[in-house]
């Protein structure tokens, strides 16, 4: 077993030096075969170590080009050195970094160590550095910090090692069906810094197949999708609405991918119905985090009939579902998630306080109310900190959300709880809509589906939903749009 996660795939640079590794389509330079692959690497980890970076090191990643990001992470893991993507500009303040790489350094004044990075690290002949008498790594070394998509308005870092990596890879082999354990060309649409997104890239690249990621022209990777066979595609319930509506608009084009992978928020059965009409009948929801990996997956086509059932538990997680003492419940009975898998993070970098509300009883909680069936799937009915009081009934703003966008002409729906004049919270809905809605006939279809205190007293249009990068409802950011909103 290779013990570094860039070594598998340096090895495919070997093998298939001409096949096309990462392609990021309508971007200044939007792709690259292994064998440049092999060259960049070689000649970013050269340029690395010249600037004074040296293996124990962390170090933050801020490159926009994915394909130069993706060769900056694979060449300063494969020194040692442990790398974090950072998102829009910013990195959690108790995660200490000893470098900042970014093609953008002005943004960045007054940080310390702020290296430029530019395309001239690029360049050379590719000649490999003395890899192991640089560094030896060992499996249980630290090699990446992914931060979490922060729902709650502050990211949090959760720790990598090389074997937590590999053996994560290693569950996708059975996880997800024989598609996407056979498919060779990937499309991620949920980008190189989310957990996920850098997994399926390792796990493409260790095979020897290519990744495919949204360039600067997002719409460059429909005519991409025909033209490269592309075969699997993973996306979040917001990224597959979106091609579903392209489809549905176009109807020349044609969808040829073979298998579809939905995660990151709940996928609805009406969303689940239209992908399957128009782009792929494999459709397939998968339910994890950051923290554990993927713990449960399953055809759309079974999970349709079944509100909030988001897959059945893999074999190697186990889920049990408490009550609020924390006995664990028997099968069909509601309750707090809680989640075991052998390679689940240890906690929280930085942040012992989060460490310790999440990480307990050697297990994860998420922080999600579900409930398991005799067949083992698991129904997740929402989330701890989202559930909504709702002048004395409590409701879960998941449930209102199905509703709302179950009425025609309505394309995301969420729901925020705001006080009026008396104190009293009452439900808001924020929408967006492809088309004029009548908002009377909504009103009456949420009375003829919905307790009457869960009735949304407003529907207000917006642009855009808030949400995280994988796709989740940012319910912060979501709280003071509803706010800003209220003055108008």
């Amino acid at each position: 077993m290779y013990a570094n996660i860039t070594d598998a795939i340096l090895y495919q640079c070997k093998l298939n030096p001409w096949s096309l590794a990462i392609c990021t389509p309508g971007s200044p330079i939007d792709s690259i075969s292994y064998g440049q692959l092999k060259i960049a690497v070689n000649n970013i980890a050269r340029s690395a170590l010249a600037r004074g970076l040296a293996p124990g090191q962390t170090v933050a990643v801020f490159v926009n080009s994915t394909i130069f990001h993706a060769a900056t992470i694979l060449a300063l893991s494969r020194l040692g050195i442990v790398t974090v993507s950072g998102r829009m500009g910013k990195i959690p303040q108790e995660l200490n970094t000893d470098a900042v790489i970014a093609d953008e350094p002005k943004f960045f004044a007054g940080k310390k160590n702020v290296i430029g990075f530019d395309p001239k690290w690029i360049a050379g002949q590719g000649t490999a550095p003395d890899y192991e008498s640089i560094h030896r790594s060992r499996e249980n070394d630290l090699c990446r910090i992914i931060l979490t998509s922060g729902t709650t308005g502050v990211a949090k870092a959760v720790g990598f090692t090389h074997k937590m990596l590999i053996d994560r890879m290693a569950c996708y082999a059975y996880s997800k069906g024989p598609w996407f354990s056979q498919g060779s060309r990937v499309f991620c649409d949920l980008g190189i810094a989310t957990s996920p997104g850098f997994r399926y890239m390792l796990y493409t690249l260790t095979r020897g197949g290519t990744i495919y990621f949204l360039g600067d022209d997002p719409t460059a990777i429909l005519p991409a999708f025909d033209l490269h066979q592309i075969q699997i595609m993973t996306t979040s319930p917001h990224g597959l609405g979106e091609f579903v509506q392209f489809f549905e608009q176009q109807p020349a084009f044609e969808c040829s991918l073979d298998y579809i992978v939905c995660q990151g928020a709940m996928l609805s059965a009406d969303l689940a119905r239209r992908a399957c009409t128009r782009m792929c009948q494999n459709l397939y929801s998968s339910y994890g985090s950051t923290e554990v990996g993927t713990v449960a997956c399953g055809p759309a086509s079974a999970l349709a009939s079944i509100p909030g059932a988001v897959g059945y538990v893999e074999p190697h997680a186990a889920i049990e579902i408490l009550d609020s003492s924390g006995r664990e419940l028997p099968i069909g009975r509601e309750g707090v998630v809680r989640i075991r898998t052998p390679h689940r993070a240890a906690g929280y970098i930085g942040d012992p306080e989060a460490t310790k509300a999440a990480f307990r009883d050697d297990a994860f909680y998420p922080g999600d109310i579900g409930r398991l069936t005799p067949e083992g799937l698991l129904v997740i009915g929402g989330r701890e900190k989202s559930i909504l009081n709702l002048g004395g009934d409590i409701f879960r703003p998941e449930v209102i959300e199905e509703i709302v966008t179950a009425f025609g002409g309505i394309d995301e729906a969420a729901v925020v709880g705001m006080k009026n004049e008396l104190g009293i919270t009452q439900a808001w809905a924020l929408i967006t809509t492809r088309s004029p809605f009548n908002e009377s006939a909504l009103r009456t279809h949420c009375q003829n589906n919905l307790y009457n205190a869960a009735v949304p007293v407003r529907f207000i249009v917006v642009d855009s939903i808030p949400r995280t990068d994988q796709g989740k409802i940012d319910r912060h950011r979501l709280q003071q749009l509803a706010t800003d909103m209220s003055t108008h």
